[in-house]
């Protein structure tokens, strides 16, 4: 099963969430979850490829024309490129259909990656499962966020009072450890396969 990784890139990374994500990254090679990312040689996101890189497990790096400098410090065998940050993101989710999503925590770009996917999903535009890696709270206000916009009538029916095809409490699951995230994968693959 492709699972398709959001997070940060950022070299100022707090080391917490570096720590985290290398556990993340060693449960998904130990799994042989194939790894659709956009990032870089920094961050969350480098943390776990170290482990794909060790292993030499398939994955593939989706990067926009923009950031085509960072492939100078990596090493990546399949590398497609995009034209923006908003195909880009487009790509990520082709890839991933039928598949599913880790949002690790990350800055703007990753957070835009995170509601991209729930709206995209809410359309049903793609099938695919998302889980929020909520490490020590990282995304609480995001979600106490998503609670207020529920509470307040945003989510609760579609445009023009149309119900949603998708109730809104099932577009994502929230995992607060790396095992908590791989064992929510390891029931989404188990379930395609029945």
């Amino acid at each position: 099963m492709k699972v398709c990784i959001f997070g940060g890139t950022n070299p100022a990374t707090n080391p917490k969430y570096i720590e985290n994500a290398k556990k993340v990254g060693e449960l998904l090679v130990e799994h042989k979850f194939e790894k659709v990312w956009g990032g870089n040689a920094h961050g969350v996101l480098a943390a776990i490829n170290k482990h794909y890189q060790k292993k030499d497990i398939d994955h593939t790096l989706i990067i926009p024309e923009v950031y085509s400098d960072d492939l100078k410090t990596m090493n990546t065998k399949k590398v497609v490129k995009s034209k923006s940050i908003c195909t880009r993101m487009e790509a990520m989710l082709e890839a991933t259909d039928g598949g599913a999503i880790i949002v690790m925590p990350g800055g703007i770009g990753t957070i835009f990656e995170f509601w991209t996917a729930v709206e995209c999903k809410r359309a049903e535009e793609f099938d695919v499962e998302i889980i929020v890696f909520n490490y020590d709270g990282f995304y609480k206000h995001q979600l106490a966020h998503y609670d207020f916009i529920n509470e307040n009538g945003f989510t609760k029916i579609g445009v023009g009072g149309s119900p949603y095809r998708i109730c809104p409490t099932k577009l994502f699951h929230v995992a607060e450890t790396p095992e908590q995230v791989v064992a929510k994968l390891l029931e989404f693959r188990q379930a395609k396969k029945n």
